[in-house]
């Protein structure tokens, strides 16, 4: 094992000195002159994995899908604060339950144009992947070429689905081509890049912005170990990290946040008595120190979760309300609504002098949860309200919460680019562990939660995002806690700020200035 490590980094050590000699660090530049304007020809390096394909519709790794980004164009992109930038869309026009989208000009990299046909094939692989490509694009019922351009057919109205418009665009039938030798080869993109001999070289006939970068040299790691270590001695100039803080590889140089839409969360069993009151479930958020939990569990790679949606999203921030930091005297308001008014030995009893007495479940194997948990008792004790952390493996906690078996629970979700929530708040959602229905009253038929009956207008176009906001605050099913970052880090050698985004870490990679 010793003589394998020896090796290992003997090789590596060699990679880097080769690679300073010649590449000055991984990044080498020179200057050519065309039509009197001066154009760097930079390199860069980059990990990927060569068992791996860069079809964006099959690979595996996490790598070789952060690089398909760089082959493949989507008709629609959304930056850091979610919102949509065209890319291959020259329009898009969103028409009740109907989004027609134009194409620009573009062309793939062997010549033949970008059209809605292509769409429409790159559309249907997409859906039947298995990939976050087919979960984004579950309200699309159909995809048929009008007039050159693309319609999508939904089975709602959706404000936002232009930012699930951000699948890989492939040319018709060229994925599954292979070459003499029987390997398959990466379907044929139109994006900022096509890989060639082992590397990924800039498409000088891209239809938009041509940036610094000529060339990016490929780094294989086939294995987390051997990332970690590229990464920490600097061999690849870009590294990507959206998962808990214990997974990430310390890269020296510069860093940027990334706004993930990854949503940590309370989750409540409302089938228990005492948590059906939402006055309870008030005075357990205002217990609550959101900024704390950020630094403390997340390392600042969080920010405070001011309500449901992402503080980024500008329409529902005025009517998002949660405090950063606990708020005592809003917790002893809530409490004494439901009963629990007198203080004895630190917590509140109601009048038969007994205290709430209530369970956390949280997944064992996630640290960061584990940590935020913990905070979450200690928050809530200092407040009145006793807590009882239950750590439980992955799968004892996903059993217990399929069952109900649980009080309160700390979970995480993705949240889609249109900001749907119905997943977590609607009864039966996929991840709405707890939500029960509302019984009708009088012999009336069963009523819906207040955030069913608005979910139902906003889906009919009767409503906005921040009705929405407003009914999931006043109802509150789970109780907001933050959203998780992501982190891109970036060599020093690249001067401006890099501009990542969760839809494309590599976004605005044509400005990079060296």
């Amino acid at each position: 094992m010793k003589k394998a490590v020896c090796v290992f980094v003997s090789a590596l050590l060699c990679f880097c000195l080769a690679s300073c000699k010649s590449q000055d660090n991984g990044l080498s530049s020179s200057s050519i002159v065309s039509e009197n304007v001066k154009v760097k020809n930079e390199e860069i390096n980059l990990l990927y994995f060569s068992g791996d394909s860069f079809n964006p519709y099959t690979a595996k790794t996490k790598y070789n899908r952060e690089i398909s980004r760089l082959i493949y164009d989507r008709l629609i992109k959304c930056d850091n604060d979610f919102n949509p930038v065209y890319c291959l869309a020259k329009s898009a026009e969103l028409d009740g339950n109907r989004c027609i989208v134009s194409l620009n000009s573009a062309n793939f990299t062997d010549g033949s144009p970008v059209t809605a046909a292509d769409v429409i094939y790159s559309y249907n692989i997409a859906k039947k992947s298995d990939t976050p490509f087919a979960a984004s694009l579950y309200e699309v019922v159909s995809a048929v070429e009008v007039s050159g351009a693309v319609e999508f057919t939904l089975d709602r109205t959706d404000p936002y689905f232009l930012n699930l418009l951000d699948f890989p665009i492939i040319k018709k039938n060229s994925d599954g081509i292979k070459n003499s030798d029987g390997v398959e080869q990466p379907p044929i993109g139109s994006g900022r890049y096509y890989v060639l001999d082992g590397a990924l070289l800039r498409n000088e006939s891209y239809f938009g912005k041509k940036g610094a970068v000529s060339k990016i040299n490929l780094i294989n790691a086939p294995d987390e170990i051997s990332a970690f270590h590229y990464v920490e001695v600097g061999a690849a100039d870009i590294y990507y990290a959206d998962e808990s803080v214990e997974n990430i590889a310390r890269m020296s140089g510069k860093r940027a946040d990334v706004n993930t839409n990854s949503f940590v969360y309370i989750g409540i069993n409302s089938a228990y008595e005492p948590l059906s009151n939402s006055f309870l479930r008030y005075a357990l958020s205002a217990a609550i120190n959101r900024t704390e939990i950020c630094h403390n569990a997340y390392f600042d790679n969080a920010v405070p979760a001011t309500g449901y949606f992402n503080p980024k999203i500008r329409e529902t921030a005025a009517v998002q309300s949660l405090k950063n930091i606990s708020d005592t005297q809003i917790t002893v308001e809530n409490l004494d609504k439901i009963g629990y008014n007198r203080l004895v030995n630190g917590y509140y009893v109601n009048n038969s002098g007994n205290r709430l007495r209530l369970s956390l479940l949280v997944n064992s194997d996630n640290s960061s949860r584990v940590l935020a948990a913990r905070l979450i008792s200690e928050e809530c004790r200092a407040a009145g309200i006793e807590i009882t952390v239950s750590e439980r493996p992955y799968n004892e906690y996903l059993s217990l919460l399929s069952s109900g078996g649980f009080q309160l629970y700390l979970g995480e979700i993705k949240v889609p680019a249109n900001h749907d929530m119905s997943s977590l708040v609607l009864p039966g959602g996929s991840a709405a562990y707890g939500v029960t229905a509302k019984s009708g009253e009088d012999n009336l038929p069963a009523s819906k939660t207040v955030c069913e009956e608005m979910i139902g207008r906003y889906r009919q176009g009767q409503c906005g995002i921040a009705d929405l906001a407003g009914a999931f605050l006043t109802e509150m099913p789970q109780i907001p806690v933050c959203y998780r970052n992501g982190i891109l880090f970036y060599t020093s050698r690249i001067k401006n700020t890099a501009e990542p985004t969760v839809s494309d870490i590599f976004f605005g990679f044509e400005n990079y200035k060296f």
